[in-house]
């Protein structure tokens, strides 16, 4: 159960993209989750707003009620006292043709009862209604269920009860207006309407910010782990050079006294036997040769990627190469221009590449070249693309990973010392197979401009 952690770990090293999507979907169901929680909490402001609202209503209408028992009048008791002139902004009673009967302040004259159908009343008869362009609410009250029913009236005490509600009646023109239907009340509330604002406005605030917040985090642990692998992979590459430094000087050596024994071997065979015996020291010779090569592509491999720069023009390195490898100058389109790389590093990967090509099993006369000049994001670039008529390549994919080949006699390191050696100096290598059999390798560097 222990090396299951590692084994994931592994996995997502080998596999980038399983680590991009696995913190894609983390950093989704992060940022739903703070505009759940954002959500939750801002509708809870509102929710809290609202019933400050209603308390505040509830206080004002008691307060109102409260003063008529002193004026004949609405408007009186309303103009007397502070909080109700402050807070109410218009009153009417409506009969049942939804006309006015009493109107103070800014209230329609006639009003309409279709409005009501959207909105829910309470059991006391009673509309809230929100009006934004007003910042206000509006109270809609259904005088008949604001009403008490009438007490069945005792023999003893009809009469002083008769004389109290007449005495009710005229100090209030509520109960004085017998034929009123609505009681219409309009009442500001500009801190509900600033919560109702500012929460309309930190939502989508917060979700731009929680959405930025989240992915820049998301970014920024792919760059950490990018540079983290990287670290990685260079103090692995360090310990790999230094092995593969000491293997190979220690195999040098025994390769050279075997290279020497093996002319004197030659002479002494052919003076003592003729001919006889050449066809084997050759067999030697190559297998010798073949090791020397391995020894000298994993050193190349080894050494610092970007090495000493200095401008280097492509056509001559380039012909001198092919002309060596060869015998021949296999340019057929050319832009001359000069890039600015590490001269060794440069001539190592267009040697690969015409190796690549020579080796492809194609035929030789079918091996070709051009360089061409172009223009990338305003950039100036040289294209170098080396192409044959060959088998191709098996798996494009896997083609750059070091020691990985499909030729009986491949090293399988040399497009992978390519490929590091073009990037040190800011370039592209990029492997295709042709149309009709073959393959393309493209080198692109940006092109080295002297200033003057």
């Amino acid at each position: 159960m222990a090396n299951k952690p590692r084994a994931v770990a592994r996995a997502r090293q080998k596999n980038p993209r399983l680590a991009s999507h696995t913190t894609l979907i983390v950093s989704l169901f992060a940022w739903l989750f703070l505009s759940v929680l954002t959500l939750f909490i801002l509708w809870s402001m509102r929710d809290r707003a609202r019933l400050i609202r209603d308390n505040d209503n509830e206080r004002i209408l008691s307060s109102l009620f409260t003063s008529l028992r002193t004026y004949d009048e609405f408007g009186e008791a309303i103009e007397a006292t502070p909080i109700l002139s402050e807070r109410i902004r218009g009153l009417a009673i409506y009969d049942a043709n939804l006309s006015a009967t009493y109107q103070w302040g800014k209230a329609p004259n006639v009003y309409e009862e279709a409005g009501l159908g959207k909105e829910s009343p309470t059991r006391s008869g009673r509309y809230t209604i929100p009006n934004k362009s007003g910042r206000s609410v509006t109270f809609i009250l259904n005088i008949e269920k604001l009403l008490p029913p009438p007490a069945p009236p005792s023999p003893g005490r009809e009469r002083q009860k008769s004389g109290q509600d007449s005495r009710r009646r005229r100090q209030s023109p509520l109960f004085s207006n017998s034929t009123g239907t609505y009681l219409y009340i309009d009442i500001t509330h500009p801190a509900y309407w600033r919560t109702q604002t500012l929460t309309a406005f930190i939502f989508p605030f917060c979700e731009i910010v929680f959405f930025i917040l989240v992915f820049y985090i998301r970014h920024l642990y792919l760059r950490n782990r990018g540079y983290r692998e990287r670290i990685e992979a260079q103090q692995n590459l360090v310990v790999l050079g230094t092995a593969a430094s000491t293997l190979a000087h220690e195999i040098k050596n025994p390769l050279l006294a075997i290279r020497l024994q093996t002319g004197i071997l030659r002479k002494i065979v052919k003076t003592a036997a003729g001919e006889n015996g050449e066809e084997e020291l050759s067999i030697i010779e190559e297998e010798i040769d073949r090791i020397s090569t391995l020894i000298y592509r994993v050193n190349d491999y080894l050494r610092e990627d970007r090495g000493n720069p200095a401008p280097v023009r492509v056509y001559n390195l380039f012909a001198e190469t092919s002309m060596r490898l060869c015998n021949r100058n296999i340019i057929r389109e050319a832009e001359d221009g000069e890039v600015f790389i590490d001269p060794g590093r440069f001539r190592s990967a267009l040697e690969n590449s015409v190796r690549n090509a020579l080796e492809s099993g194609g035929p030789e006369q079918d091996i070709g070249a051009a360089i061409k000049k172009t223009r990338f994001n305003g950039q100036r670039r040289i294209v170098i693309a080396v192409f044959d008529r060959g088998a191709g390549f098996s798996d494009i994919k896997r083609a750059f990973d070091p020691f990985y080949t499909t030729k009986s006699a491949g090293t399988g390191i040399g497009l992978s010392i390519s490929k590091r050696f073009i990037e040190a100096a800011n370039g592209t290598i990029v492997l295709e197979n042709r149309a009709g059999g073959g393959a393309r390798v493209t080198i692109t560097l940006p092109e080295y401009i002297a200033q003057v």
